[in-house]
């Protein structure tokens, strides 16, 4: 009998993520197994948005970012008419389990259905690198290669206006992007929430910089650190500080301590997301793509799969895989060297 499964992703995209379809495709038409495009993430399968897939509804999309599916984030078990109708179309069209494609949002969507009776296997899709039981997510090595070329084309307009430029990064609440990105980038401070930010440090080494001839700074900030009150505080208004990213309430601060310096802040933001996936990020996805279908093959459903080395493995679902993978704290005594 002809095995069926559905794929969807779900949450933020991120590239390489049409190099995975289309190793699904090929896996399964070499092992007899049917692949159903799920499109919008979840409410797809709500909506009955599905298509059978083949070759040319991915032929050359290999070098392009996004997702030819789509995503969405909604999180179907929070409506019982919803989750009734995805367990009728999961019947409907005999899918025998789901390949998410994704980072914490479907992971905590795809342990909720496993109880409810639908199967899942997730493979890591997130550019935030940042899932507990996997080395490296799809689309990571490409985002972090966006910021280190950022950095790059930045250091040289910072250099030559004299200007401090903050640089926001993504993360979710890691630091994997901020921390190596900002590393190899030659970033100068980075903020980030793995290590305790003192902004009187960040002060002095920008003046340390000026001090001596170096007229110039980038500072790397993840997108969700929690900043202190003096920097907070900063920005008087509540309201207004509420609207305010990380970056620009950090730029506010150094401007409040250099009256001549130019200060300025670029945030990466869907930059980040976009983009041709690197090779090793296409490797990735056809790595994992092939072992979803072998998995599914074998009757093997609620996993995730990982990168340990250069091995694909395979997590039972459990509680524990919810938790955020933090950077260790050496890899951030690393960069600070050169700062």
């Amino acid at each position: 009998m002809v095995k069926r499964i559905g794929v969807l992703n779900v949450g933020g995209d991120c590239p390489g993520l049409n190099a995975v379809i289309r190793a699904l495709i090929v896996k399964g038409a070499y092992e007899d197994v049917e692949i159903v495009g799920i499109y919008d993430g979840f409410m797809g399968l709500v909506e009955d948005k599905m298509s059978i897939l083949a070759k040319e509804h991915v032929s050359g999309r290999l070098p392009e970012g996004g997702f030819v599916l789509g995503s969405s984030k909604y999180d179907p078990t929070a409506n019982p008419d919803d989750l009734k109708k995805l367990k009728n179309n999961f019947s409907k069209y005999q899918i025998t389990s789901l390949i998410l494609l994704t980072g914490h949002t479907g992971t905590n969507i795809a342990l909720k259905l496993a109880d409810e009776g639908i199967p899942s296997v997730i493979i890591p899709a997130t550019i935030d690198n940042d899932l507990n039981w996997t080395d490296l997510s799809i689309g990571y090595l490409t985002a972090l290669q966006t910021v280190s070329d950022a950095l790059d084309r930045l250091h040289s307009t910072a250099s030559a206006g004299h200007r401090v430029i903050v640089v926001e990064v993504g993360g979710d609440e890691s630091g994997w992007l901020a921390i190596i990105g900002g590393m190899v980038g030659g970033a100068d401070y980075i903020i980030t929430p793995e290590v305790e930010f003192v902004p009187t440090q960040l002060i002095d080494n920008i003046k340390r910089r000026y001090d001596i001839g170096r007229r110039f700074s980038l500072v790397v900030v993840e997108e969700k650190v929690k900043l202190p009150e003096e920097i907070k505080n900063i920005v008087k208004d509540p309201k207004i500080r509420s609207y305010m990213r990380p970056s620009e309430l950090v730029a506010e601060y150094i401007n409040e301590n250099f009256e001549n310096i130019e200060c300025r802040t670029v945030n990466l933001d869907y930059l980040q997301r976009a983009g041709t996936p690197t090779s090793f990020d296409r490797y990735l996805a056809f790595k994992f793509g092939f072992s979803a279908i072998e998995a599914v093959k074998k009757g093997k459903t609620n996993i995730a799969l990982g990168l340990k080395g250069f091995d694909v493995v395979e997590t039972p679902y459990n509680k524990e895989i919810l938790k955020n993978k933090e950077v260790d704290i050496e890899i951030y005594k690393m960069a600070e060297l050169f700062f």
